[in-house]
């Protein structure tokens, strides 16, 4: 086992002053068989509330409001986690997983690469082939796609960042027959936050990063997963002002 101590951070800077508030979090990491997590803390400011509940996916959810008018909105989740290897044993039904969803496209042109790419004798070798293959394909460009952009936009322009590299790599794993999901946390370092995809192999849950084209181990901090990534935002809410915004997000990982 391996411990890390995380600290994410998040500042909303509002144009001008915004109220009635209605915040809905995943910030905080989940716990399973290879993550068990210490010290959770959360910080917010302002907040009238905050609740903590679970998601349909099962991931811990934060939620709560500030009705009163605010320009800047702040949270920090920060704590220890401590990680065994990756694999995480299936506990829920898998079918949902194994079907394409709204970033989860395939086109012609994506299912002809697939065809060019070896088969490998298990589902878990079979999709370290495809994200070798579109390691290889893909060109890493920050500001190239949106939080929107799907899996065929993406392959199609050849270039993306961690959430286009796991979605078309999600896309090809679905197409050839293997279940995956979609997951988002944290990585050791100082970024922010960092996306991969969980491959079913026989009953449990394997992680790979196809952005750097690697099996994961240690050091990937889970906060939550789904069908691909509009089921598993950071940070979601609605309130009552203009909708201009400026965000800083600072994450920071270290092995102690």
């Amino acid at each position: 086992m391996k411990k890390y101590l995380y600290n994410y951070q998040t500042i909303i800077r509002f144009v001008s002053p915004v109220s009635r508030h209605f915040f809905h979090l995943r910030c905080m990491p989940c716990i399973n068989a290879c993550q068990q997590v210490s010290k959770r803390e959360l910080f917010l400011h302002p907040a009238d509330f905050l609740t903590h509940d679970h998601d349909t996916w099962g991931n811990p959810i934060q939620y709560g409001s500030r009705m009163e008018p605010h320009d800047s909105f702040v949270f920090v989740s920060s704590g220890e986690a401590i990680l065994s290897p990756y694999c995480i044993p299936a506990e829920e039904d898998t079918n949902v997983f194994s079907v394409q969803s709204a970033l989860t496209g395939i086109s012609p042109q994506m299912k002809q690469f697939i065809m060019d790419v070896g088969e490998g004798n298990t589902p878990l070798e079979r999709a370290l082939s495809l994200s070798q293959a579109l390691y290889e394909y893909m060109q890493y460009t920050p500001g190239s796609t949106a939080m929107d952009t799907t899996a065929t936009e993406a392959f199609e322009q050849r270039k993306g960042v961690c959430q286009d590299y796991a979605h078309i790599l999600i896309a090809m794993c679905r197409q050839r027959g293997i279940v995956a999901r979609y997951v988002n946390g944290f990585l050791p370092g100082t970024g922010v936050t960092h996306a991969w995809v969980e491959v079913l192999t026989g009953d449990t849950w394997r992680g790979i990063d196809p952005t750097n084209n690697q099996l994961i181990e240690y050091g990937y901090i889970k906060l939550s997963h789904g069908r691909d990534a509009a089921d598993c935002p950071v940070n979601r809410g609605v309130f009552t002002g203009t909708a201009m915004q400026q965000t800083e997000i600072r994450v920071i990982v270290e092995e102690i």
